[in-house]
Order: structure tokens, then C-alpha cells, then sequence
């Protein structure tokens, strides 16, 4: 895209230019392109740095060999005290038994057995020799100073633990996948030593499972040995215990108890049939009762009816009560005969009522001793069930006595047969580990393998080079062209302005006015290119809007703004025109220090508007481009609000009508508050940034807050862009063609 202004502009109003966020052009092979060539400097030193730090300090590492062997382990949880384990049951969680077996190969018990059995207490490799303490000592006589140095003391517990963690250091374990396979490997100096050391840890570690097994069938032994003594005592305890319980309470055998049973059974039945037979007798007294007490000759009783000597008193009866019948109807009462027969039907009648009470009396007595004899039969039952109940109560506790003594019986036996079974198998004991193959040095080439450093180092040094390019551009964006002006904020690029140091073209001043000097001085270079590019730019505005009031703004300090606002002034100036710059930065008063004439002026724009000074008292002219200058004259503090007054919009007012273009020189937006008033005030504003330099988001904050006031902002300025780097690296700007057309410009000598 080119800087010349178009013929049309369309400039964006106060309130309908956004930032755009479509970033397609800052994607394309061009745009990163550029931007490595631009930072390839940077990526190229840091690449060679982590490369040279990786290889100089793997360079330093002492060169080892690796040698690797292999076990099978093969676990088995046996508690060998336990009497009810199965020997062939397989573990539960073999993933875990496994995981602890590769810990065990790394432990420092096993280290310490290979270090004592190798003697790698005496290697240096292990155990380097301790450092020299130095001791400096300060006399009157020359030298002066004495310097002596002696091994540190070290205790042998010190010795041992540095060459136990310089052994686990070198020490590899650990398990190949979810296999039951370990590998066992060790590094060393020297690889006849890594082989043999590593062979030794394998060794230990299978001798160690043996001499722990034996160790623990030893003390297993011991233990149920005690137990078993104990376990004896117990069982004969528990038996002399229930034997005596058995005794003391007379508790009845199983057939004894069952014969009680039985006596209870025919009690109970000799119970009913007493009860019935007693009831029985109990129901004809009482018929015998009742018939009695109504008069009744008691004929009728069963006791009467089965008496031989009742029928015989009856029948007796009949004949008498007959012949006393037959007399008496044959003669009177009185007559002897019949008197003679009524006494002995009076008599046998005595004898049956006799005879009757007899068989009453004979019948309670019968009621009695059934009765007796139920009773008799109940009491037996009630003793037969009191002895039945106390025995069942005695037996409960009895059960739990045979209980205890059968279970102390069968744990004596479960012990006494798993000490037999210990002391037959402490003989026989074999480790859970077989060796799988034996170590081997993996290969003759030593670790670290210096051609896979380097090429590591190379590729990491590669990665770090494209984060170095990277990650600032994603972390800080930059402008540099008018494609990230127009992406970044949404504003038109009013103008490219190179940095006079990187054309070569110009003469070599310095100091801050360099550029306002070289832009008078050398009018046909590529810096008064630019700026004539700008004027063309502000030429070719909307002639419908005012834009005799220009005010130059950034978003910090030390964006060449004040530089570009001279510049401005002196590139209007040379077309004839009557300009005016105004420095509007109360604080640094940057315009002012760069115009000679202007920097130890009394009186500037403060007091023009403060104590309205006229014009002519306050202006200071340019000699060198005609321009005139309102300067800020040192003063001790900064007013406050001086741009909120009226008296400061006459001011402006007053300028306008005088001069053709009014240009102010506003400080940075993002600090100061003057410039939202400024800009408001001026008919356009000119956004200056810097190239390659000020950070998008502090650009695109400012341009928010130009847009929260309503300035109306005709475009933005690139300043000190270096067109040399820009056209080496292709930002993608006009600049990426300088080569093509620098010799369009000349310098005036």
C-alpha cells in the first residue's frame, strides 16, 4: 500500500471507525516472513545459545556406560504363621506386589549389601575423595598470609551414605509394561564395572528374598512354637474346665435327659386319667348328695345298683311291702299279722337306708384318695420337670464350655501340624524372583551420546528461535505498516515518516531538532517526501469540513510527535503558506525546546491566555522555515484547566483567523487530560505512533478514547519508521520498494 494520499479520502467520522479484527493479512507468508527476517538477530542468538548451553553442559557430564539385566518376578503373600493359608494362592493385586519389588531392587538396604560386597567404598567413582578445606591465615612478616589445605573429616556413616545415593543414582528399575518382567539396569564409567555391579544387585536382591524367607520361616517357627505350648495349655484347660462344670452340676447325660422326658410323658397321662377318675367319683356323690336330700330311698344310685346287698334288702322289700299290701286290704291296720308285716317292711327299709350311707361313706372316701393320688402324681411331675429344667440350664452353660475347649482343641492341632509343615520347609525356601537374562552392556557407545545432544540441542535451539519470534509479536503487538494501522485501530495512514538516521542520505546531524533541520536544510530526500506526502494528504481532506486547526496526539511519550509537528509547520510553510505551531505540552514543553528562538522565551501560550496578551508579544518566528511558533515559557508549575477556559478558545479562534494552519502540539493522550480537550477542539486530529515501538494496546486505548470525545481524527502517522529494515524485511508498506525509487532523492550539500 502506498503513503501518497489518494485522490479521495474518505475519513472516518467521530463515531463510525472501529478497530477491525480480521487479521488475514498479518497471517499470510509475507507478513511472517518479514517478521522473522526482522527478529532473526534475536532468534539466531538465542538458538545459538541454548544450543552452546546444552552442549557445553552435557559436554561436561563424564561419559557412562549402560548395562541392563532382567528378573521374573514371581510374588507370593504368605503370612507363615498363618495356619489356614493356601501355599499355591496367588496374590491379589499382582500389579501392586510387582510395583514393590521394582522398590525393593531400589533400596538402600540392597545398595548397601552390593557396596559391602564389592567394595565400593573404595572406588573413587563412588566415593571421590573429599574435598580440601582451605585454611588462610594473616601474619606481620612477609608473605603476610599463609595458605594451607587439608582433607575434611568425614565419618564413615557419611561415606556410606554419599556412596549409597551415588550407587541409587546410577541405579535403573522398573517394570516393562503390566508384565511380571523387571529390568535391572546400572551405569558406570567403565563397562565391565556397570555389568558387574548390576549383575551383583540382581544377586542380592534374590539372595536377600531367600535369606528373608528363611528368616521369617525362623521366626514364624519360634512363635508357633510358643503358641503351640500356650495353645496346649488352653485346650487342656477348656476340657478340665467343662468336665468339672459337667460334675458339679450333676448334669444328666443325653439318654438321662431323654428317660425324663419319658417319666414326664407317663406322669402326665397317670395325671389325666387320675383327674378323670377323680371327677367321676366327685359327679355320683354329689347325684348321691342331691338324690338324698329329696327323700329319695337312693335306688337310683349306680353304687346302689351294683350292691348285692341292696337287690337282696330290695327284693326282700317287694315281698314284705307285697304281703303288707294283701293284709291290709284284708284287714285293718291294728290286726297283728299286718302290724307284724309293716315292722319288717320298716326293718329292711332300715337296713337299705343303712346299707345306702354305707355306700355314701364308702364313696367319699373312694373321691379322697383319688384325689390323693392326682395330687400325688402332679407333685412326682412338677419334681421329674424341676430336675428336666435345672440340667437344661446348667447344659446352656455347659455349650459354651465344650465350645470353647473343641475350638482351643482345633486350633492346637491347626498350629501343631503348620509347626510341623514350617520346620519341614525352612530347608526348601526359594526366592519369588528368577533372573530373566543376565546384565548385559547395552552398546559401546557412551552416555550422553554427544551426536543425539546436539541434534536435541539443535532442534530445541530452533524451537526456542521461533519463540523468541513469536511470542513477543503475540505477547506486545507492534505497528509497522498501514495494513496494522488500518487492522489495528481502523484509521487511514496519512503519512510513513522515516527516520532520517536510517535513509543515509542526509547529513548527519543530531540532536532532537535533527530532523527539523535536515527537512530545511535537504528538501529533495525521502524525510520531505514524506512530509510533502502528509501535506497532500491534509490537501486532499473534505473541503466541506474546516481543517485549519490540526492538533497532533499520541498515546505516550517519546513518539517523535512534537518533531512531526514542526515538520508539519515547516513543509506548510515552504508551500507559502501562513502556519502557526502551537506547543500545548504544559509539562515537558517538547515543541518549545526544539525551536532555539523559542526555548528561552518569558512569555508563550499561558500567558496569552491567562493574562491575554496580544499575539505579537507572545508568537516567536522560525527563521529557518517562516513558520511562526507559540511557545510554553518555563514556569515553575503547570496551570491547571488552561484548555477548559474560554479565554483559550478566543485564543484559538484568534489563531485560526490570522493563520491559514493552526497546528497543535497536544501531550500523549493516555497521561494527560488536556489532549481529550484539545482534540475536541481542533477541526482534525493527526494520530501519531510509532513505528515498531508503541504497543497495540496502548494505540488502540488511545483511539477508543478519541473516539469517547468525538474528535475527528483524519488518520494516523507512522513516525521514525527505519525504511532500510522495513524494506529488508517486507512489513508490507510502499517502504518495501525504497531500493526501487531512493534515487528519486537527492541531498543538497
Amino acid at each position: 500500500m502506498s503513503t501518497l494520499a489518494p485522490y479521495e479520502v474518505n475519513v472516518p467520522g467521530t463515531k463510525d471507525w472501529q478497530p477491525l479484527l480480521d487479521r488475514s493479512e498479518q497471517s499470510t507468508l509475507h507478513y511472517w516472513t518479514g517478521l522473522i527476517l526482522g527478529r532473526g538477530w534475536r532468534a539466531t542468538l538465542v538458538a545459538i545459545a541454548i544450543f552452546a548451553i546444552i552442549v557445553g553442559f552435557v559436554s561436561t557430564m563424564p561419559r557412562t556406560y549402560y548395562a541392563e539385566g532382567s528378573v521374573l518376578v514371581q510374588p507370593s503373600h504368605s503370612n507363615l504363621a498363618d495356619t489356614n493359608q493356601n501355599q499355591n494362592m496367588q496374590p491379589i493385586d499382582a500389579t501392586s506386589a510387582v510395583d514393590t519389588e521394582v522398590e525393593m531392587l531400589k533400596s538402600r538396604a540392597l545398595s548397601e549389601t552390593v557396596i559391602e560386597k564389592l567394595g565400593l567404598l573404595q572406588d573413587p567413582e563412588f566415593n571421590p575423595p573429599p574435598a580440601s578445606k582451605w585454611d588462610v591465615n594473616f601474619s606481620a612478616e612477609f608473605p603476610f598470609i599463609s595458605v594451607t589445605s587439608a582433607p575434611e573429616e568425614v565419618t564413615p556413616e557419611e561415606i556410606l551414605r554419599k556412596t549409597v545415593d551415588a550407587v541409587q543414582r546410577r541405579t535403573f528399575a522398573r517394570r516393562v509394561g503390566l508384565t511380571d518382567v523387571v529390568r535391572v539396569g546400572f551405569s558406570s564409567t567403565n563397562p565391565q564395572k556397570a555389568q558387574k555391579i548390576d549383575n551383583a544387585l540382581i544377586e542380592a536382591y534374590l539372595a536377600r528374598q531367600v535369606t528373608d524367607k528363611v528368616n521369617l520361616v525362623a521366626k514364624a517357627n519360634d512363635e508357633l512354637t510358643a503358641s503351640v505350648d500356650k495353645l496346649r495349655e488352653d485346650a487342656l484347660t477348656s476340657a478340665a474346665a467343662a468336665e468339672q462344670y459337667k460334675n458339679s452340676h450333676s448334669i444328666l447325660s443325653p439318654q438321662g435327659a431323654s428317660m425324663v422326658e419319658a417319666e414326664i410323658a407317663t406322669l402326665n397321662q397317670q395325671i389325666a386319667q387320675a383327674h378323670a377318675d377323680r371327677v367321676q367319683r366327685e359327679t355320683q356323690i354329689s347325684a348321691s348328695m342331691a338324690a338324698g336330700g329329696k327323700g329319695a330311698d337312693g335306688s337310683d344310685m349306680s353304687a346302689a345298683l351294683n350292691s348285692d346287698t341292696i337287690r337282696e334288702l330290695r327284693r326282700q322289700e317287694a315281698d314284705i311291702s307285697a304281703q303288707v299290701a294283701q293284709l291290709s286290704a284284708q284287714f285293718k291296720p291294728d290286726y297283728p299279722e299286718t302290724k307284724r308285716a309293716q315292722a319288717q317292711l320298716n326293718d329292711v327299709r332300715g337296713q337299705i337306708r343303712g346299707e345306702l350311707t354305707r355306700i355314701r361313706s364308702s364313696m367319699s372316701a373312694q373321691v379322697k384318695a383319688a384325689e390323693q393320688r392326682e395330687n400325688s402324681l402332679i407333685t412326682s411331675r412338677k419334681q421329674a420337670q424341676d430336675t428336666l429344667d435345672a440340667n437344661n440350664a446348667a447344659r446352656v452353660s455347659l455349650v459354651s464350655l465344650e465350645l470353647k475347649a473343641d475350638s482351643a482343641k482345633k486350633t492346637f492341632e491347626g498350629y501343631l501340624n503348620r509347626a510341623s509343615e514350617l520346620a519341614a520347609a525352612r530347608t526348601v525356601q526359594q526366592p519369588d524372583a528368577m533372573v530373566n537374562y543376565k546384565a548385559a552392556v547395552a552398546s559401546d557407545t557412551p552416555s550422553p551420546n554427544m551426536r543425539l545432544v546436539m541434534a536435541g540441542a539443535a532442534i530445541l535451539g530452533l524451537l526456542a528461535a521461533a519463540l523468541a519470534v513469536i511470542l513477543p509479536e503475540y505477547w506486545s503487538r507492534r505497528f509497522r505498516s498501514s495494513s496494522d494501522v488500518e487492522l489495528g485501530i481502523g484509521l487511514p495512514l496519512a503519512a510513513t515518516l522515516p527516520d532520517i538516521a536510517s535513509l543515509g542520505q542526509t547529513r548527519r546531524l543530531r540532536g532532537p531538532a535533527a530532523p527539523a533541520i535536515s527537512l530545511m536544510t535537504d528538501r529533495f530526500t525521502a524525510f520531505a517526501e514524506a512530509f510533502r506526502n502528509l501535506r497532500a494528504f491534509l490537501a486532499l481532506l473534505d473541503p466541506a469540513e474546516p481543517s485549519k486547526i490540526i492538533a497532533l496526539t499520541s498515546s505516550v511519550p517519546r513518539e517523535g510527535k512534537s518533531v512531526t509537528s514542526l515538520c508539519l509547520a515547516e513543509i506548510l510553510a515552504q508551500a507559502g503558506e501562513s502556519v502557526v505551531v502551537v506547543d500545548c505540552d504544559l509539562r515537558r514543553r517538547g515543541l518549545t525546546s526544539l525551536v532555539s528562538e523559542a526555548a528561552n522565551a518569558r512569555v508563550g501560550i499561558v500567558e496569552a491566555v491567562k493574562k491575554n496578551l496580544p499575539l505579537n508579544e507572545v508568537l516567536v518566528l522560525d527563521p529557518r522555515s517562516g513558520a511562526w511558533v507559540l511557545p510554553v515559557a518555563q514556569h515553575e508549575g503547570v496551570p491547571e484547566d488552561l484548555f477548559s477556559t474560554k479565554q483559550a478558545d478566543s485564543l484559538f479562534r484568534v489563531l485560526a483567523q490570522r493563520f491559514d494552519h493552526v497546528i497543535l502540539d497536544t501531550p500523549p493522550l493516555l497521561g494527560v487530560a488536556d489532549s481529550r480537550l484539545l482534540a475536541t477542539k481542533a477541526d482534525k486530529v493527526l494520530f501519531v505512533v510509532h513505528w515498531n515501538k508503541t504497543p497495540m494496546s496502548a494505540v488502540q486505548a488511545a483511539a477508543d478514547i478519541l473516539q469517547q470525545c468525538g474528535a475527528k481524527v483524519a488518520g494516523a502517522i507512522l513516525a521514525q519508521v527505519n525504511i532500510r529494515q522495513q524494506a529488508r524485511f517486507g512489513y508490507g508498506d510502499s517502504s518495501d520498494y525504497f531500493g526501487s525509487y531512493k534515487n528519486y532523492y537527492v541531498t543538497n550539500s
